[in-house]
């Protein structure tokens, strides 16, 4: 893309899918991508970033890593030992100042341990879990000032519980979450919201009552818990496998799991933008990505027509839903276990073994291409960091953020990164409109 002269970004919306996918491994495991309770795949930074990370399972017992420095176009793997016996299942992964943390569990005899590993550092992969019972089923997120918090499901009482743990230098703070000694308490999912709040969400069973199933949802705010909330159920027909949207303190909380209430496996979508539509197939695995009030990207495993398939149903608040399928754009093949983060979905792909781990940017709604400057609005260059300079004719022009925001109200001239009040807005992606058109310009530090 042009950096000189004047560059005209003109913008559409598409209806379909809109990233080209790669394959990034081979795995011998049709849930190499699974579980939907851990992110598998995180941006290092904005979700415009460049740099990519991604873990997932290679065969029962080992791990792997994958990072890109070119938005996701091609991708570097390595072997991860994230246990002292070299073992791994079931992994979650954040960063911290991009470098990258991944949680999984190692098993030794049977009994399962959660341990931390950086995937680049060499010193040997930190244990979390101090329980007597078998810990598995971690997820991770990690705050603006560096402290991990990771929550798993474990067996210690006799009967599964969940638990919290900090870390920052050293495990600290483990906590029981669900303190319930007659309930099942399984899967966890965990992640940030309303700028530093912990939020946890998991599955419950409860067999004392008539209406056994729930989704509870308990936060850390200011070092105090809430207490429990049931975000979904009770319900007498089965809930499972809740997950939460990668926020990173943006946004309030946004989840999803299923939901068999209408006597079918539904993918139910709790807030951000709703969601979601019945089919007559079972509909597994449900993940979450909203980004504000503006866009949204839902995807959930289906069985309809009696193909494994990923339904995808997506939102921009400009023109609504639309959704499609995997198989008619990613290969006509079994795929399995999504997972997202902003716009990047990883999955499982294949119909034997070995199996496709794969990769897609399905991009935001406003794609970017170069035409003759022959639109009303014209500016040079973008992206930029101090100013920005603006010809349109006729009329003004309004400028608003991703979540629909205006931000400022302009003629011709010069925009130098403030709002109406004078205060400069942060590095990211900015709409500018005028009548039916909208082009996309870029802030960057």
């Amino acid at each position: 893309m042009s950096r000189s002269g004047i560059l005209l970004i003109i913008c559409w919306i598409t209806h379909a899918q809109t990233g080209q996918p790669i394959t990034i491994d081979y795995t011998y495991l049709i849930n190499a991508t699974g579980y939907s309770n851990g992110f598998k795949v995180i941006p290092a930074g904005s979700f415009n970033t460049d740099t990519i990370y991604a873990v997932y399972a290679y065969t029962e017992e080992s791990l792997y890593f994958a990072y890109s420095y070119d938005q996701g176009e091609t991708w570097q793997k390595m072997y991860l030992s994230a246990t002292p016996w070299n073992n791994g299942r079931f992994p979650s992964l954040d960063h911290y100042n991009r470098v990258p943390y991944v949680v999984c569990e190692g098993d030794s005899a049977g009994k399962g341990e959660i341990f931390l590993k950086c995937p680049f550092d060499p010193k040997p992969p930190i244990r979390i879990s101090y329980t007597p019972g078998h810990s598995t089923l971690p997820a991770i997120i990690i705050d603006k000032n560096g402290k991990m918090h990771i929550v798993f499901q474990d067996n210690t009482p006799g009967n599964w519980e969940i638990y919290y743990c900090g870390y920052d230098t050293s495990p600290s703070d483990t906590y029981n979450l669900s303190q319930n000694s007659i309930a099942t308490d399984i899967y966890p999912s965990i992640s940030l919201y309303n700028g530093d709040e912990i939020h946890v969400i998991w599955e419950r069973y409860d067999p004392s009552s008539y209406s056994p199933y729930r989704i509870v949802h308990r936060y850390l705010k200011d070092g105090v818990w809430s207490d429990e909330e049931f975000i979904g159920g009770p319900s007498y027909r089965p809930l499972h496998h809740p997950s939460l949207d990668y926020a990173k303190g943006e946004d309030d909380i946004s989840a999803a799991w299923e939901d068999s209430s209408s006597g079918n496996l539904e993918a139910y979508f709790y807030r951000g933008n709703g969601g979601g539509y019945s089919t007559p197939g079972q509909s597994r695995y449900p993940v979450i990505s909203t980004v504000g009030k503006t866009w949204s990207y839902l995807y959930w495993e289906d069985n309809s027509g009696g193909k494994d398939d990923i339904f995808a149903h997506r939102y921009y608040f400009m023109m609504g839903w639309w959704d499609y399928r995997f198989r008619d754009y990613y290969g006509d093949q079994n795929v399995h276990h999504p997972s997202v983060s902003g716009c990047y979905v990883l999955w499982t792909q294949g119909d034997h073994p070995p199996y496709q781990v794969r990769f897609v940017d399905e991009e935001y709604p406003i794609q970017t291409g170069e035409e003759a400057a022959t639109h009303s609005i014209h500016f040079s260059p973008n992206p930029f960091r101090d100013q920005v300079r603006i010809t349109h004719i006729p009329g003004e022009i309004e400028i608003y953020d991703v979540n629909g925001k205006r931000i400022r109200t302009l003629s011709r001239g010069l925009w130098d990164g403030r709002d109406e009040d004078g205060h400069e807005v942060a590095p990211g992606i900015y709409l500018l409109r005028s009548g039916g058109a909208t082009v996309k310009l870029v802030k960057i530090d």
